[in-house]
């Protein structure tokens, strides 16, 4: 419930342009090949429509996502957090600490 709760307020925060200026968007593809998947990158399995976020710890389940193929990443350098734009929008999936 926590977890939801957090999720919920940072994806209102985005919504509403109350992220740090010096946040952004990383520049990564979302792949259909986890192999090819680099860095803060997207894998999106087209048989299951699951997607994971790869991040220095390792890969991080963000949810099924039956509507959509591209997905962004947010990186918040000052928090280290991490979010993944889905269709239905924003979710915070983790923090970038190794």
């Amino acid at each position: 419930m926590k977890h939801r709760t957090l999720s919920l307020l940072v994806s209102l925060a985005l919504s509403l342009g109350l992220t740090p200026a010096h946040g952004s968007v990383l520049d990564t593809a979302t792949t259909a090949s986890a192999s090819q998947t680099q860095l803060y990158g997207v894998f999106h399995d087209a048989a299951t429509n699951f997607v994971f976020v790869k991040l220095p710890q390792g890969w991080i389940f963000a949810g099924r996502d039956d509507l959509k193929s591209y997905h962004e990443v947010f990186l918040d350098p000052s928090t280290e957090f991490v979010f993944v734009k889905l269709s239905t929008g924003w979710k915070f999936v983790g923090t970038a600490k190794a």
